[in-house]
Protein backbone atom coordinates (compact mmCIF):
# COMPACT_ATOMS: atom_id res chain seq x y z
CA UNK A 1 0.00 0.00 0.00
CA UNK A 2 1.90 2.94 -1.61
CA UNK A 3 1.13 6.24 1.11
CA UNK A 4 1.90 8.28 -2.36
CA UNK A 5 1.57 8.08 -5.90
CA UNK A 6 4.31 10.63 -6.34
CA UNK A 7 1.96 12.23 -9.32
CA UNK A 8 2.73 15.76 -7.11
CA UNK A 9 5.30 18.60 -7.43
CA UNK A 10 6.62 20.34 -4.50
CA UNK A 11 4.40 23.63 -6.72
CA UNK A 12 1.18 21.07 -6.80
CA UNK A 13 1.86 20.12 -3.00
CA UNK A 14 1.98 24.02 -2.20
CA UNK A 15 -0.97 24.67 -4.16
CA UNK A 16 -3.11 21.64 -2.73
CA UNK A 17 -1.91 22.91 0.99
CA UNK A 18 -3.51 26.63 -0.11
CA UNK A 19 -6.70 24.91 -0.94
CA UNK A 20 -7.20 22.89 2.42
CA UNK A 21 -5.81 25.52 4.73
CA UNK A 22 -7.07 29.04 3.80
CA UNK A 23 -10.59 27.83 3.68
CA UNK A 24 -9.51 26.01 7.26
CA UNK A 25 -8.26 29.72 8.60
CA UNK A 26 -11.54 32.05 7.17
CA UNK A 27 -13.39 29.22 9.03
CA UNK A 28 -11.25 29.37 12.40
CA UNK A 29 -11.71 33.49 11.93
CA UNK A 30 -15.48 33.11 12.28
CA UNK A 31 -14.87 32.31 15.90
CA UNK A 32 -15.75 35.03 18.15
CA UNK A 33 -12.70 35.21 19.95
CA UNK A 34 -11.66 36.90 17.09
CA UNK A 35 -11.68 40.36 15.77
CA UNK A 36 -12.62 39.09 12.21
CA UNK A 37 -15.02 37.15 13.59
CA UNK A 38 -18.58 39.51 12.69
CA UNK A 39 -16.64 40.93 9.29
CA UNK A 40 -16.20 37.29 7.74
CA UNK A 41 -19.48 35.72 9.37
CA UNK A 42 -21.78 38.35 7.35
CA UNK A 43 -19.18 38.46 4.01
CA UNK A 44 -18.35 34.84 4.51
CA UNK A 45 -21.95 32.91 5.00
CA UNK A 46 -25.31 31.95 3.13
CA UNK A 47 -27.19 31.85 6.52
CA UNK A 48 -29.13 35.20 5.38
CA UNK A 49 -30.43 33.64 1.92
CA UNK A 50 -33.98 33.76 1.92
CA UNK A 51 -35.64 30.26 3.39
CA UNK A 52 -37.41 29.58 0.19
CA UNK A 53 -33.49 29.65 -1.62
CA UNK A 54 -32.03 27.35 0.93
CA UNK A 55 -33.50 23.53 -1.23
CA UNK A 56 -31.65 24.73 -3.83
CA UNK A 57 -28.35 25.72 -1.87
CA UNK A 58 -28.44 22.45 -0.03
CA UNK A 59 -27.82 20.61 -3.70
CA UNK A 60 -24.97 22.66 -4.67
CA UNK A 61 -23.74 22.75 -1.29
CA UNK A 62 -23.65 18.71 -1.03
CA UNK A 63 -21.94 17.76 -4.30
CA UNK A 64 -18.34 18.32 -3.36
CA UNK A 65 -18.86 16.26 -0.15
CA UNK A 66 -20.89 13.56 -2.78
CA UNK A 67 -17.59 13.67 -4.84
CA UNK A 68 -15.28 12.90 -2.27
CA UNK A 69 -17.54 9.97 -1.12
CA UNK A 70 -17.29 8.69 -4.25
CA UNK A 71 -13.83 9.12 -4.57
CA UNK A 72 -13.49 7.30 -1.60
CA UNK A 73 -15.53 4.55 -2.35
CA UNK A 74 -13.63 3.73 -5.75
CA UNK A 75 -10.28 4.38 -4.51
CA UNK A 76 -9.83 3.99 -1.00
CA UNK A 77 -11.97 1.20 -0.89
CA UNK A 78 -11.78 -0.11 -4.24
CA UNK A 79 -15.74 -0.47 -4.50
CA UNK A 80 -16.34 -0.29 -8.65
CA UNK A 81 -19.76 2.04 -9.25
CA UNK A 82 -21.66 2.83 -12.46
CA UNK A 83 -19.79 6.02 -12.56
CA UNK A 84 -18.24 9.14 -10.84
CA UNK A 85 -21.14 11.23 -10.78
CA UNK A 86 -24.46 9.23 -10.99
CA UNK A 87 -24.52 8.04 -7.32
CA UNK A 88 -24.14 12.47 -6.60
CA UNK A 89 -27.10 12.52 -8.88
CA UNK A 90 -29.07 9.90 -7.47
CA UNK A 91 -28.73 11.17 -4.21
CA UNK A 92 -30.49 14.36 -5.22
CA UNK A 93 -33.01 12.26 -6.65
CA UNK A 94 -33.90 10.88 -3.46
CA UNK A 95 -33.89 14.22 -1.86
CA UNK A 96 -36.89 15.08 -3.98
CA UNK A 97 -38.77 11.55 -3.99
CA UNK A 98 -37.68 9.88 -0.85
CA UNK A 99 -35.39 6.95 -0.56
CA UNK A 100 -37.37 3.91 -0.68
CA UNK A 101 -39.89 5.43 -3.51
CA UNK A 102 -37.01 6.65 -5.50
CA UNK A 103 -35.20 3.41 -5.45
CA UNK A 104 -38.10 1.04 -6.44
CA UNK A 105 -38.91 3.56 -9.20
CA UNK A 106 -35.01 3.82 -10.53
CA UNK A 107 -35.40 -0.45 -10.79
CA UNK A 108 -38.92 -0.44 -12.91
CA UNK A 109 -36.71 2.38 -15.11
CA UNK A 110 -33.81 0.56 -15.13
CA UNK A 111 -35.47 -2.97 -15.95
CA UNK A 112 -37.51 -1.12 -18.72
CA UNK A 113 -34.00 0.44 -20.45
CA UNK A 114 -32.34 -3.16 -20.26
CA UNK A 115 -35.19 -4.49 -21.74
CA UNK A 116 -35.63 -2.16 -25.11
CA UNK A 117 -31.70 -1.95 -25.59
CA UNK A 118 -31.09 -4.72 -27.39
CA UNK A 119 -34.10 -3.90 -29.89
CA UNK A 120 -33.06 -0.38 -30.05
CA UNK A 121 -29.28 -1.91 -30.96
CA UNK A 122 -30.60 -4.37 -33.78
CA UNK A 123 -32.24 -1.87 -35.42
CA UNK A 124 -29.16 0.32 -35.96
CA UNK A 125 -30.13 3.26 -34.54
CA UNK A 126 -27.29 5.47 -34.19
CA UNK A 127 -26.48 6.66 -30.44
CA UNK A 128 -28.81 9.88 -30.42
CA UNK A 129 -31.08 8.08 -31.78
CA UNK A 130 -31.03 5.56 -29.07
CA UNK A 131 -30.90 8.15 -26.70
CA UNK A 132 -34.13 9.66 -27.66
CA UNK A 133 -35.82 6.71 -27.32
CA UNK A 134 -34.84 6.24 -23.94
CA UNK A 135 -35.73 9.53 -22.60
CA UNK A 136 -38.98 9.45 -24.86
CA UNK A 137 -39.89 5.75 -22.80
CA UNK A 138 -38.91 7.45 -19.38
CA UNK A 139 -41.17 10.21 -19.86
CA UNK A 140 -44.03 7.35 -20.58
CA UNK A 141 -43.47 5.48 -17.74
CA UNK A 142 -42.99 9.02 -15.18
CA UNK A 143 -46.42 9.99 -17.15
CA UNK A 144 -48.28 6.38 -16.37
CA UNK A 145 -46.96 6.76 -12.89
CA UNK A 146 -48.67 9.36 -12.34
CA UNK A 147 -52.11 7.99 -13.84
CA UNK A 148 -51.68 4.91 -11.85
CA UNK A 149 -51.69 7.24 -8.55
CA UNK A 150 -55.03 8.57 -9.83
CA UNK A 151 -55.84 5.35 -10.18
CA UNK A 152 -55.08 3.97 -6.68
CA UNK A 153 -54.97 7.23 -4.64
CA UNK A 154 -51.22 6.68 -3.44
CA UNK A 155 -49.94 10.40 -2.95
CA UNK A 156 -46.55 9.05 -2.28
CA UNK A 157 -46.45 7.53 -6.10
CA UNK A 158 -46.45 11.20 -6.99
CA UNK A 159 -43.54 12.20 -5.73
CA UNK A 160 -41.91 10.03 -9.00
CA UNK A 161 -42.91 12.92 -11.32
CA UNK A 162 -39.94 14.81 -9.41
CA UNK A 163 -37.32 12.04 -10.37
CA UNK A 164 -35.41 14.00 -12.68
CA UNK A 165 -35.52 12.54 -16.03
CA UNK A 166 -31.99 12.84 -17.37
CA UNK A 167 -30.53 10.61 -14.06
CA UNK A 168 -33.16 7.79 -14.62
CA UNK A 169 -31.64 7.83 -18.52
CA UNK A 170 -27.89 8.39 -17.49
CA UNK A 171 -28.58 5.27 -14.57
CA UNK A 172 -30.19 2.98 -16.68
CA UNK A 173 -27.49 3.50 -19.84
CA UNK A 174 -25.33 2.91 -17.94
CA UNK A 175 -26.27 -0.21 -16.53
CA UNK A 176 -27.61 -1.85 -19.37
CA UNK A 177 -24.36 -1.19 -21.20
CA UNK A 178 -22.53 -3.06 -18.09
CA UNK A 179 -24.45 -5.73 -18.48
CA UNK A 180 -23.86 -7.04 -21.94
CA UNK A 181 -19.96 -5.93 -21.26
CA UNK A 182 -19.36 -7.43 -17.97
CA UNK A 183 -22.15 -9.34 -17.28
CA UNK A 184 -24.72 -9.66 -14.58
CA UNK A 185 -23.28 -9.79 -11.60
CA UNK A 186 -20.59 -6.82 -12.36
CA UNK A 187 -24.03 -4.78 -13.43
CA UNK A 188 -25.83 -5.34 -10.04
CA UNK A 189 -22.83 -5.36 -8.07
CA UNK A 190 -22.02 -1.76 -9.32
CA UNK A 191 -25.54 -0.30 -9.80
CA UNK A 192 -26.28 -1.67 -6.24
CA UNK A 193 -23.39 -0.10 -4.85
CA UNK A 194 -24.03 3.27 -6.99
CA UNK A 195 -27.46 3.62 -4.76
CA UNK A 196 -25.80 2.50 -1.65
CA UNK A 197 -23.54 5.83 -2.38
CA UNK A 198 -26.56 8.11 -3.07
CA UNK A 199 -28.28 6.68 -0.08
CA UNK A 200 -25.65 7.64 2.04
CA UNK A 201 -25.13 11.09 0.63
CA UNK A 202 -28.82 11.51 0.87
CA UNK A 203 -29.18 10.78 4.71
CA UNK A 204 -25.78 13.32 5.14
CA UNK A 205 -28.24 16.10 3.00
CA UNK A 206 -30.59 15.27 5.56
CA UNK A 207 -28.95 16.02 8.79
CA UNK A 208 -29.53 19.90 9.74
CA UNK A 209 -26.68 20.04 11.46
CA UNK A 210 -24.58 19.46 8.36
CA UNK A 211 -26.62 21.81 6.58
CA UNK A 212 -26.18 24.35 9.04
CA UNK A 213 -22.83 23.79 9.22
CA UNK A 214 -22.51 24.45 4.77
CA UNK A 215 -24.62 27.51 4.81
CA UNK A 216 -22.78 29.22 7.46
CA UNK A 217 -19.04 28.23 6.12
CA UNK A 218 -19.44 27.63 2.80
CA UNK A 219 -15.64 28.28 2.33
CA UNK A 220 -15.34 24.76 3.70
CA UNK A 221 -16.56 23.74 -0.37
CA UNK A 222 -13.09 24.71 -1.62
CA UNK A 223 -11.36 22.72 1.37
CA UNK A 224 -13.38 19.67 0.16
CA UNK A 225 -12.05 19.95 -3.48
CA UNK A 226 -8.35 19.76 -1.56
CA UNK A 227 -9.87 16.33 0.34
CA UNK A 228 -10.70 15.17 -3.85
CA UNK A 229 -7.25 15.56 -4.19
CA UNK A 230 -5.49 14.39 -0.99
CA UNK A 231 -7.38 11.00 -1.84
CA UNK A 232 -6.79 10.53 -5.52
CA UNK A 233 -3.28 11.01 -4.66
CA UNK A 234 -2.47 9.32 -1.32
CA UNK A 235 -5.60 7.53 -0.02
CA UNK A 236 -5.76 5.01 -3.53
CA UNK A 237 -5.32 1.80 -1.88
CA UNK A 238 -7.90 -0.44 -3.67
CA UNK A 239 -8.73 -2.10 0.36
CA UNK A 240 -11.86 -3.84 -0.83
CA UNK A 241 -11.45 -4.32 -4.21
CA UNK A 242 -11.67 -8.17 -3.91
CA UNK A 243 -14.99 -7.83 -3.33
CA UNK A 244 -15.92 -6.77 -6.98
CA UNK A 245 -16.99 -9.73 -9.11
CA UNK A 246 -14.55 -10.79 -12.01
CA UNK A 247 -15.78 -10.09 -15.21
CA UNK A 248 -14.44 -12.01 -18.42
CA UNK A 249 -13.48 -8.72 -20.31
CA UNK A 250 -10.78 -6.32 -19.57
CA UNK A 251 -12.08 -3.36 -17.76
CA UNK A 252 -11.53 0.53 -19.88
CA UNK A 253 -10.27 2.89 -17.90
CA UNK A 254 -12.72 4.99 -16.21
CA UNK A 255 -10.09 7.99 -17.40
CA UNK A 256 -11.13 7.30 -20.82
CA UNK A 257 -14.93 8.82 -20.82
CA UNK A 258 -16.74 7.67 -23.96
CA UNK A 259 -18.28 10.25 -25.94
CA UNK A 260 -21.66 9.04 -25.34
CA UNK A 261 -21.22 9.74 -21.14
CA UNK A 262 -19.54 13.14 -22.13
CA UNK A 263 -22.93 14.29 -23.94
CA UNK A 264 -24.98 12.93 -21.27
CA UNK A 265 -22.93 14.63 -18.30
CA UNK A 266 -23.26 17.95 -20.31
CA UNK A 267 -26.81 17.24 -20.43
CA UNK A 268 -27.23 16.87 -16.89
CA UNK A 269 -25.04 19.33 -16.14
Amino acid sequence: MRFSKGNLSNRHRFFLALVVVLPLVVAAGKCSVFPTSDFLSRAVSLADVPVEMHRRLQYVLFVPLGAILVVLCRLTLGIRVLGPFRSILLALAFQITGILQGIAFLVVVVAAIVGIRPTLKAMRLPYFGRVSVILSLVSVIIVFAMLLASWVEVESLRRVAYFPLIVLCLVGDSFSRILVKEGPRSALWRGTMTILVGVLLTCLAAMPVLRQLLLDYPELLIAQIGCIVVVCEFLDWRLLQWMNPAVDNSEEPEENVKSNESDGMNVAA
